[in-house]
Protein backbone atom coordinates (compact mmCIF):
# COMPACT_ATOMS: atom_id res chain seq x y z
CA UNK A 1 0.00 0.00 0.00
CA UNK A 2 0.91 3.58 -0.63
CA UNK A 3 0.24 5.56 2.18
CA UNK A 4 -0.72 8.71 0.17
CA UNK A 5 -3.27 7.04 -1.82
CA UNK A 6 -5.29 5.19 1.07
CA UNK A 7 -4.94 8.48 2.97
CA UNK A 8 -6.34 10.34 0.33
CA UNK A 9 -9.31 8.01 -0.20
CA UNK A 10 -9.89 7.49 3.64
CA UNK A 11 -9.44 10.81 4.92
CA UNK A 12 -11.07 13.36 1.74
CA UNK A 13 -14.24 13.97 4.28
CA UNK A 14 -11.92 14.91 7.47
CA UNK A 15 -12.39 18.43 9.01
CA UNK A 16 -9.34 20.59 9.46
CA UNK A 17 -10.03 20.00 13.27
CA UNK A 18 -9.66 16.80 13.46
CA UNK A 19 -5.40 17.02 13.78
CA UNK A 20 -5.21 15.17 17.13
CA UNK A 21 -4.51 11.58 16.52
CA UNK A 22 -7.06 9.71 18.29
CA UNK A 23 -4.30 7.20 18.92
CA UNK A 24 -1.50 9.58 20.15
CA UNK A 25 -2.15 9.74 24.24
CA UNK A 26 1.72 8.78 23.86
CA UNK A 27 3.43 10.43 21.38
CA UNK A 28 7.16 8.49 21.62
CA UNK A 29 5.16 5.06 21.46
CA UNK A 30 3.17 6.83 17.93
CA UNK A 31 6.50 7.59 16.58
CA UNK A 32 7.29 3.79 16.89
CA UNK A 33 9.99 4.67 19.47
CA UNK A 34 10.55 2.08 22.65
CA UNK A 35 10.03 2.45 26.21
CA UNK A 36 12.08 1.50 28.94
CA UNK A 37 13.73 -0.89 26.31
CA UNK A 38 10.55 -2.36 25.37
CA UNK A 39 9.16 -2.61 21.85
CA UNK A 40 5.50 -0.53 21.82
CA UNK A 41 2.63 -2.72 20.07
CA UNK A 42 -0.65 -0.30 19.53
CA UNK A 43 -3.62 -2.03 18.84
CA UNK A 44 -6.94 -0.50 18.27
CA UNK A 45 -9.89 -2.29 19.62
CA UNK A 46 -13.54 -1.23 18.87
CA UNK A 47 -15.56 -1.38 21.93
CA UNK A 48 -18.68 -2.66 21.24
CA UNK A 49 -21.03 -4.94 23.56
CA UNK A 50 -18.49 -7.22 24.22
CA UNK A 51 -17.46 -4.50 27.00
CA UNK A 52 -13.48 -2.94 27.13
CA UNK A 53 -12.13 -5.27 29.94
CA UNK A 54 -11.94 -8.01 27.48
CA UNK A 55 -9.09 -6.62 25.59
CA UNK A 56 -7.42 -4.91 28.64
CA UNK A 57 -7.48 -8.53 30.05
CA UNK A 58 -5.83 -9.67 26.72
CA UNK A 59 -3.52 -6.66 26.44
CA UNK A 60 -2.32 -7.92 29.73
CA UNK A 61 -2.53 -11.39 28.99
CA UNK A 62 0.04 -10.67 26.08
CA UNK A 63 2.45 -8.55 28.24
CA UNK A 64 2.85 -11.05 30.55
CA UNK A 65 3.76 -13.63 28.02
CA UNK A 66 5.73 -11.36 26.14
CA UNK A 67 8.28 -9.12 28.89
CA UNK A 68 9.77 -7.13 26.74
CA UNK A 69 6.43 -5.86 24.76
CA UNK A 70 4.72 -2.85 25.54
CA UNK A 71 1.10 -3.16 24.60
CA UNK A 72 -0.49 0.22 23.79
CA UNK A 73 -4.77 -0.21 23.72
CA UNK A 74 -6.90 2.14 22.09
CA UNK A 75 -10.26 1.54 22.29
CA UNK A 76 -12.54 3.41 20.90
CA UNK A 77 -16.63 2.72 19.97
CA UNK A 78 -16.46 5.17 17.20
CA UNK A 79 -12.84 3.48 16.16
CA UNK A 80 -13.42 4.32 12.44
CA UNK A 81 -13.00 7.95 12.72
CA UNK A 82 -10.51 7.70 14.72
CA UNK A 83 -8.34 5.55 12.76
CA UNK A 84 -9.09 8.03 9.89
CA UNK A 85 -7.32 10.87 12.08
CA UNK A 86 -4.40 8.14 12.72
CA UNK A 87 -3.97 7.25 9.34
CA UNK A 88 -4.12 10.73 8.22
CA UNK A 89 -0.93 11.42 10.99
CA UNK A 90 0.81 8.92 10.07
CA UNK A 91 -0.25 7.10 13.37
CA UNK A 92 -0.70 3.37 11.84
CA UNK A 93 -1.77 0.57 14.45
CA UNK A 94 -0.11 -2.69 14.11
CA UNK A 95 -3.08 -4.38 15.07
CA UNK A 96 -6.99 -3.86 14.68
CA UNK A 97 -10.19 -4.89 15.44
CA UNK A 98 -13.01 -4.05 13.28
CA UNK A 99 -15.47 -5.92 11.51
CA UNK A 100 -16.29 -5.89 7.70
CA UNK A 101 -20.21 -5.00 7.24
CA UNK A 102 -20.03 -1.87 9.61
CA UNK A 103 -21.66 1.67 8.33
CA UNK A 104 -18.52 3.03 7.78
CA UNK A 105 -17.12 0.63 5.28
CA UNK A 106 -13.77 0.98 6.75
CA UNK A 107 -12.63 -2.24 6.21
CA UNK A 108 -13.69 -2.57 2.95
CA UNK A 109 -12.09 0.56 2.00
CA UNK A 110 -8.80 -1.06 3.06
CA UNK A 111 -9.61 -3.98 1.62
CA UNK A 112 -10.19 -2.13 -2.34
CA UNK A 113 -6.77 0.06 -1.76
CA UNK A 114 -4.75 -3.22 -0.64
CA UNK A 115 -4.17 -1.50 2.77
CA UNK A 116 -4.31 -4.93 4.54
CA UNK A 117 -1.16 -7.37 4.90
CA UNK A 118 -1.78 -11.20 4.30
CA UNK A 119 -1.46 -13.03 7.53
CA UNK A 120 -1.42 -16.17 5.46
CA UNK A 121 1.47 -17.62 7.55
CA UNK A 122 -0.02 -17.02 10.92
CA UNK A 123 -2.18 -19.69 9.84
CA UNK A 124 0.10 -22.51 9.94
CA UNK A 125 -0.68 -26.62 9.76
CA UNK A 126 -0.45 -26.07 13.73
CA UNK A 127 -3.19 -23.56 13.98
CA UNK A 128 -5.18 -24.24 10.85
CA UNK A 129 -5.76 -27.75 12.51
CA UNK A 130 -6.91 -26.26 16.08
CA UNK A 131 -9.56 -24.20 14.11
CA UNK A 132 -13.47 -24.92 13.08
CA UNK A 133 -13.30 -26.29 9.93
CA UNK A 134 -14.05 -23.89 7.38
CA UNK A 135 -13.67 -20.60 9.29
CA UNK A 136 -10.74 -19.19 7.36
CA UNK A 137 -11.55 -20.67 3.90
CA UNK A 138 -13.95 -18.03 3.00
CA UNK A 139 -15.07 -14.66 1.69
CA UNK A 140 -14.59 -13.13 5.03
CA UNK A 141 -11.39 -14.20 5.61
CA UNK A 142 -10.18 -14.44 2.43
CA UNK A 143 -11.65 -11.44 0.82
CA UNK A 144 -9.89 -11.20 -2.46
CA UNK A 145 -10.73 -15.27 -3.35
CA UNK A 146 -7.19 -15.53 -3.41
CA UNK A 147 -6.48 -18.33 -0.95
CA UNK A 148 -4.63 -15.89 1.03
CA UNK A 149 -5.86 -14.71 4.54
CA UNK A 150 -6.25 -11.46 5.10
CA UNK A 151 -8.68 -10.78 8.16
CA UNK A 152 -8.47 -13.02 11.32
CA UNK A 153 -11.63 -14.46 12.75
CA UNK A 154 -11.35 -14.65 16.51
CA UNK A 155 -15.24 -14.50 17.48
CA UNK A 156 -18.01 -16.02 15.57
CA UNK A 157 -21.70 -17.01 16.10
CA UNK A 158 -23.16 -19.95 14.05
CA UNK A 159 -26.83 -19.50 12.65
CA UNK A 160 -28.86 -21.93 11.25
CA UNK A 161 -33.06 -22.88 11.27
CA UNK A 162 -34.36 -23.01 14.82
CA UNK A 163 -37.41 -25.37 16.00
CA UNK A 164 -39.16 -26.77 18.86
CA UNK A 165 -36.46 -29.12 19.98
CA UNK A 166 -39.69 -31.12 21.99
CA UNK A 167 -41.10 -31.88 18.63
CA UNK A 168 -38.05 -33.77 17.58
CA UNK A 169 -36.29 -35.57 20.48
CA UNK A 170 -38.17 -36.48 24.15
CA UNK A 171 -41.13 -38.45 25.10
CA UNK A 172 -43.09 -35.89 23.05
CA UNK A 173 -41.18 -36.38 20.20
CA UNK A 174 -43.61 -36.12 17.06
CA UNK A 175 -41.20 -35.87 14.02
CA UNK A 176 -37.51 -36.70 12.78
CA UNK A 177 -35.09 -34.27 12.18
CA UNK A 178 -34.76 -34.19 8.47
CA UNK A 179 -30.90 -33.72 7.20
CA UNK A 180 -31.85 -33.25 3.21
CA UNK A 181 -34.26 -30.87 1.46
CA UNK A 182 -36.05 -33.74 -0.12
CA UNK A 183 -36.25 -34.86 3.34
CA UNK A 184 -37.32 -31.22 4.63
CA UNK A 185 -40.06 -30.95 2.13
CA UNK A 186 -41.59 -34.90 3.24
CA UNK A 187 -41.83 -33.72 6.51
CA UNK A 188 -44.03 -30.45 5.46
CA UNK A 189 -46.02 -32.58 3.79
CA UNK A 190 -46.65 -34.16 6.71
CA UNK A 191 -46.81 -31.40 9.13
CA UNK A 192 -49.19 -29.73 7.17
CA UNK A 193 -51.27 -32.97 7.60
CA UNK A 194 -51.47 -31.83 11.13
CA UNK A 195 -52.28 -28.43 10.71
CA UNK A 196 -48.55 -27.37 11.26
CA UNK A 197 -46.80 -24.93 8.61
CA UNK A 198 -42.73 -26.24 7.61
CA UNK A 199 -41.65 -22.86 7.72
CA UNK A 200 -41.64 -19.01 8.39
CA UNK A 201 -39.20 -16.06 8.52
CA UNK A 202 -39.22 -13.34 10.55
CA UNK A 203 -38.31 -10.80 7.47
CA UNK A 204 -37.04 -11.72 4.08
CA UNK A 205 -33.43 -10.19 4.90
CA UNK A 206 -32.97 -13.12 7.52
CA UNK A 207 -32.73 -15.65 4.49
CA UNK A 208 -28.96 -13.55 3.89
CA UNK A 209 -27.72 -16.59 6.15
CA UNK A 210 -29.96 -19.63 4.61
CA UNK A 211 -28.82 -17.93 1.13
CA UNK A 212 -24.96 -17.93 1.52
CA UNK A 213 -25.42 -21.34 3.37
CA UNK A 214 -27.49 -22.84 0.43
CA UNK A 215 -24.66 -21.79 -2.16
CA UNK A 216 -21.84 -23.15 -0.68
CA UNK A 217 -23.89 -26.52 0.24
CA UNK A 218 -24.49 -26.39 -3.63
CA UNK A 219 -21.34 -25.61 -4.95
CA UNK A 220 -18.54 -25.60 -2.35
CA UNK A 221 -16.61 -23.22 -0.75
CA UNK A 222 -14.97 -21.83 -4.22
CA UNK A 223 -18.40 -21.52 -5.78
CA UNK A 224 -19.43 -19.96 -2.56
CA UNK A 225 -16.80 -17.75 -2.80
CA UNK A 226 -16.80 -16.87 -6.47
CA UNK A 227 -20.80 -16.15 -6.01
CA UNK A 228 -20.44 -13.55 -3.12
CA UNK A 229 -18.03 -11.74 -5.71
CA UNK A 230 -20.60 -11.44 -8.45
CA UNK A 231 -19.42 -14.26 -10.68
CA UNK A 232 -21.75 -13.87 -14.03
CA UNK A 233 -22.67 -17.69 -14.25
CA UNK A 234 -23.77 -17.78 -10.42
CA UNK A 235 -27.29 -18.05 -10.99
CA UNK A 236 -27.64 -19.96 -14.76
CA UNK A 237 -25.27 -22.41 -13.26
CA UNK A 238 -26.85 -25.81 -11.80
CA UNK A 239 -25.62 -25.15 -8.36
CA UNK A 240 -26.95 -21.45 -8.62
CA UNK A 241 -30.61 -22.49 -10.22
CA UNK A 242 -30.45 -25.26 -8.00
CA UNK A 243 -30.62 -23.11 -5.48
CA UNK A 244 -33.67 -20.69 -6.84
CA UNK A 245 -35.71 -23.38 -7.13
CA UNK A 246 -35.19 -24.56 -3.26
CA UNK A 247 -35.45 -20.75 -2.19
CA UNK A 248 -39.06 -20.96 -4.54
CA UNK A 249 -40.51 -24.28 -3.60
CA UNK A 250 -39.40 -23.30 0.36
CA UNK A 251 -41.48 -19.75 -0.13
CA UNK A 252 -44.37 -21.07 -2.04
CA UNK A 253 -47.67 -21.28 -0.19
CA UNK A 254 -47.44 -24.90 0.61
CA UNK A 255 -44.32 -24.51 3.37
CA UNK A 256 -44.81 -21.18 4.66
CA UNK A 257 -46.87 -20.21 7.31
CA UNK A 258 -49.97 -18.34 6.25
CA UNK A 259 -49.58 -15.09 7.57
CA UNK A 260 -45.67 -15.02 7.28
CA UNK A 261 -45.56 -12.31 4.46
CA UNK A 262 -47.99 -9.70 6.43
CA UNK A 263 -46.05 -9.97 9.48
CA UNK A 264 -42.63 -9.63 7.97
CA UNK A 265 -43.84 -6.70 6.56
CA UNK A 266 -45.74 -5.10 9.73
CA UNK A 267 -43.68 -3.31 12.63
CA UNK A 268 -42.43 -5.74 15.01
CA UNK A 269 -44.13 -8.38 12.97
CA UNK A 270 -40.78 -10.23 12.87
CA UNK A 271 -41.54 -11.28 16.45
CA UNK A 272 -45.05 -12.37 15.80
CA UNK A 273 -43.66 -15.10 12.94
CA UNK A 274 -40.75 -15.66 15.32
CA UNK A 275 -43.90 -16.16 18.24
CA UNK A 276 -45.62 -18.84 15.50
CA UNK A 277 -42.56 -21.48 16.00
CA UNK A 278 -42.88 -21.43 19.64
CA UNK A 279 -46.76 -21.81 19.16
CA UNK A 280 -46.26 -24.83 17.11
CA UNK A 281 -47.84 -22.62 14.24
CA UNK A 282 -44.50 -22.97 12.01
CA UNK A 283 -41.84 -26.18 12.56
CA UNK A 284 -38.74 -23.89 11.23
CA UNK A 285 -37.31 -20.53 10.84
CA UNK A 286 -33.66 -18.84 9.99
CA UNK A 287 -32.26 -17.52 12.91
CA UNK A 288 -29.08 -16.84 15.23
CA UNK A 289 -28.69 -17.40 18.72
CA UNK A 290 -30.25 -14.14 19.63
CA UNK A 291 -33.67 -14.95 19.22
CA UNK A 292 -33.46 -17.17 22.55
CA UNK A 293 -33.29 -13.46 24.31
CA UNK A 294 -35.27 -11.41 22.01
CA UNK A 295 -38.08 -13.77 22.60
CA UNK A 296 -37.91 -14.61 26.34
CA UNK A 297 -40.38 -12.63 28.12
CA UNK A 298 -43.11 -14.94 25.21
CA UNK A 299 -41.38 -18.22 25.84
CA UNK A 300 -43.51 -20.79 28.03
CA UNK A 301 -41.41 -22.08 31.02
CA UNK A 302 -40.28 -25.78 29.62
CA UNK A 303 -40.24 -24.62 25.87
CA UNK A 304 -36.67 -26.04 24.18
CA UNK A 305 -35.14 -24.00 21.43
CA UNK A 306 -33.03 -25.94 18.76
CA UNK A 307 -30.99 -25.28 15.85
CA UNK A 308 -30.02 -27.34 12.89
CA UNK A 309 -27.65 -26.41 9.78
CA UNK A 310 -30.20 -25.80 6.86
CA UNK A 311 -30.54 -28.96 4.78
CA UNK A 312 -28.00 -30.54 2.17
CA UNK A 313 -28.77 -31.62 -1.33
CA UNK A 314 -27.39 -34.64 -1.04
CA UNK A 315 -27.10 -37.11 1.84
CA UNK A 316 -23.67 -38.12 1.52
CA UNK A 317 -22.37 -34.08 1.60
CA UNK A 318 -20.85 -32.31 4.60
CA UNK A 319 -22.94 -29.65 6.42
CA UNK A 320 -22.31 -26.08 5.60
CA UNK A 321 -23.39 -23.36 8.68
CA UNK A 322 -22.94 -19.84 7.93
CA UNK A 323 -21.16 -18.18 10.71
CA UNK A 324 -20.97 -14.22 11.41
CA UNK A 325 -17.87 -13.47 12.10
CA UNK A 326 -15.56 -10.63 13.91
CA UNK A 327 -12.40 -9.96 12.53
CA UNK A 328 -9.03 -8.38 13.38
CA UNK A 329 -6.52 -7.64 10.87
CA UNK A 330 -2.69 -5.89 10.34
CA UNK A 331 -2.31 -3.02 8.22
CA UNK A 332 0.05 -2.73 5.36
CA UNK A 333 1.89 -0.52 6.71
CA UNK A 334 2.33 -1.52 10.33
CA UNK A 335 5.53 -1.60 12.20
CA UNK A 336 5.82 -4.28 14.07
CA UNK A 337 4.62 -6.27 11.37
CA UNK A 338 6.23 -9.46 13.03
CA UNK A 339 5.66 -8.82 16.95
CA UNK A 340 1.57 -8.01 15.12
CA UNK A 341 1.36 -11.31 13.67
CA UNK A 342 2.43 -12.80 16.82
CA UNK A 343 -0.54 -11.24 18.39
CA UNK A 344 -3.05 -12.39 15.93
CA UNK A 345 -1.93 -15.93 16.59
CA UNK A 346 -1.78 -14.99 20.30
CA UNK A 347 -5.85 -14.95 20.05
CA UNK A 348 -6.26 -18.44 19.67
CA UNK A 349 -4.05 -19.27 22.39
CA UNK A 350 -5.97 -21.28 25.64
CA UNK A 351 -5.31 -18.28 27.52
CA UNK A 352 -7.48 -16.15 25.84
CA UNK A 353 -10.22 -18.34 24.69
CA UNK A 354 -10.69 -18.75 28.72
CA UNK A 355 -10.19 -14.89 29.10
CA UNK A 356 -13.44 -14.65 26.24
CA UNK A 357 -15.10 -17.56 27.96
CA UNK A 358 -15.18 -15.55 31.30
CA UNK A 359 -16.22 -12.16 29.96
CA UNK A 360 -18.13 -9.89 32.14
CA UNK A 361 -19.92 -6.38 31.26
CA UNK A 362 -21.24 -4.12 33.57
CA UNK A 363 -24.22 -2.25 33.02
CA UNK A 364 -23.32 1.12 32.80
CA UNK A 365 -26.83 2.41 34.02
CA UNK A 366 -27.24 -0.26 36.84
CA UNK A 367 -23.60 -1.09 36.96
CA UNK A 368 -24.55 -4.36 37.58
CA UNK A 369 -22.31 -7.10 36.46
CA UNK A 370 -23.00 -10.16 34.24
CA UNK A 371 -21.48 -13.08 32.33
CA UNK A 372 -21.55 -12.13 28.74
CA UNK A 373 -19.15 -15.38 27.32
CA UNK A 374 -17.36 -15.04 24.05
CA UNK A 375 -16.71 -17.76 21.67
CA UNK A 376 -13.40 -18.55 19.90
CA UNK A 377 -13.44 -20.39 17.06
CA UNK A 378 -10.93 -22.67 18.03
CA UNK A 379 -11.76 -26.62 18.61
CA UNK A 380 -13.34 -27.29 21.83
CA UNK A 381 -13.72 -23.80 23.13
CA UNK A 382 -17.34 -24.04 22.94
CA UNK A 383 -17.15 -26.94 24.97
CA UNK A 384 -16.57 -24.74 28.02
CA UNK A 385 -20.03 -23.30 27.66
CA UNK A 386 -22.58 -23.51 30.31
CA UNK A 387 -24.81 -26.34 29.34
CA UNK A 388 -27.29 -25.49 27.27
CA UNK A 389 -28.81 -24.11 23.46
CA UNK A 390 -26.14 -22.16 22.56
CA UNK A 391 -23.59 -24.27 23.35
CA UNK A 392 -25.66 -27.03 21.29
CA UNK A 393 -25.28 -24.50 18.58
CA UNK A 394 -21.33 -24.48 18.82
CA UNK A 395 -20.94 -27.44 19.47
CA UNK A 396 -22.98 -28.65 16.10
CA UNK A 397 -20.98 -26.04 14.09
CA UNK A 398 -17.71 -27.46 14.76
CA UNK A 399 -18.79 -31.46 14.71
CA UNK A 400 -17.22 -33.88 12.33
CA UNK A 401 -18.95 -33.06 8.93
CA UNK A 402 -19.41 -29.16 9.60
CA UNK A 403 -17.55 -26.76 7.78
CA UNK A 404 -17.99 -22.87 8.41
CA UNK A 405 -18.65 -20.48 5.91
CA UNK A 406 -19.08 -16.63 6.50
CA UNK A 407 -18.92 -13.52 4.53
CA UNK A 408 -20.71 -11.03 3.00
CA UNK A 409 -21.79 -10.07 -0.74
CA UNK A 410 -18.64 -8.02 -2.24
CA UNK A 411 -18.92 -3.96 -1.76
CA UNK A 412 -19.98 -2.16 -4.54
CA UNK A 413 -19.99 1.66 -5.70
CA UNK A 414 -23.33 3.36 -5.84
CA UNK A 415 -25.87 2.10 -7.59
CA UNK A 416 -28.30 4.39 -8.72
CA UNK A 417 -32.28 3.00 -7.54
CA UNK A 418 -30.81 -0.40 -7.19
CA UNK A 419 -31.62 -1.66 -3.53
CA UNK A 420 -29.42 -5.20 -3.24
CA UNK A 421 -31.74 -6.44 -0.07
CA UNK A 422 -34.94 -5.55 -2.21
CA UNK A 423 -33.61 -7.54 -5.15
CA UNK A 424 -32.42 -11.00 -3.41
CA UNK A 425 -34.41 -11.34 -0.17
CA UNK A 426 -37.58 -8.79 -0.52
CA UNK A 427 -38.33 -10.86 -4.23
CA UNK A 428 -38.86 -14.58 -1.54
CA UNK A 429 -42.07 -12.62 -0.51
CA UNK A 430 -43.39 -12.01 -3.84
CA UNK A 431 -42.43 -16.09 -4.77
CA UNK A 432 -44.69 -15.95 -1.72
CA UNK A 433 -47.41 -14.27 -2.90
CA UNK A 434 -47.55 -15.48 -6.28
CA UNK A 435 -46.02 -12.38 -8.08
CA UNK A 436 -42.98 -13.92 -9.48
CA UNK A 437 -42.16 -17.14 -10.46
CA UNK A 438 -38.84 -19.02 -9.99
CA UNK A 439 -37.61 -18.13 -13.61
CA UNK A 440 -38.22 -14.97 -13.04
CA UNK A 441 -36.66 -13.91 -9.54
CA UNK A 442 -33.72 -16.27 -11.53
CA UNK A 443 -33.56 -13.60 -14.30
CA UNK A 444 -34.00 -10.87 -11.49
CA UNK A 445 -30.62 -12.05 -10.00
CA UNK A 446 -28.83 -12.58 -13.29
CA UNK A 447 -29.52 -9.10 -13.96
CA UNK A 448 -28.46 -8.04 -10.66
CA UNK A 449 -24.95 -9.64 -10.67
CA UNK A 450 -24.32 -8.32 -14.45
CA UNK A 451 -25.18 -4.72 -12.82
CA UNK A 452 -23.14 -5.08 -9.49
CA UNK A 453 -19.74 -7.26 -10.99
CA UNK A 454 -19.52 -3.74 -13.24
CA UNK A 455 -19.88 -1.83 -10.09
CA UNK A 456 -17.19 -3.76 -8.06
CA UNK A 457 -14.74 -1.67 -6.64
Amino acid sequence: MKMKKVTALLLTVAMAATMLAGCGSKEEKAEGKKEDGKTVLKFAAFEGGNGAEIWKNIEKAFEEEHKDVDVELHLSSELDKDLQKDFKNGNVPDVVYYNLGQESGFVETMLKEKAIADISDVFDDELKGKLVGGITENAAAQPYGDGKVYLAPIIYTPTGLWYNKDLFEGANKKYDLPTTWDEFFALGDKAKADGISLFTYPQSGYFDATMYQMLAQAGGIDFYNKAVNYDEKTWTSEEGKKVVDTIAKLASPDYIQADTVANANSDGGFKINQQNVIDGKALFMPNGNWVIGEMANSTPEGFNWGMMAPPKFNADEDNYIYTFTEQMWIPADAENMDLAKEFVKFMYSDTVVDLMLNNKVVNKETNEESAAPIVSPVLGASDKLEDGTIKDTYTLASSDGYEAVAGTWATTKPIDGFDMKATVYGAIDALNTGEMTADQYQKQLVDAWEKLLENVE
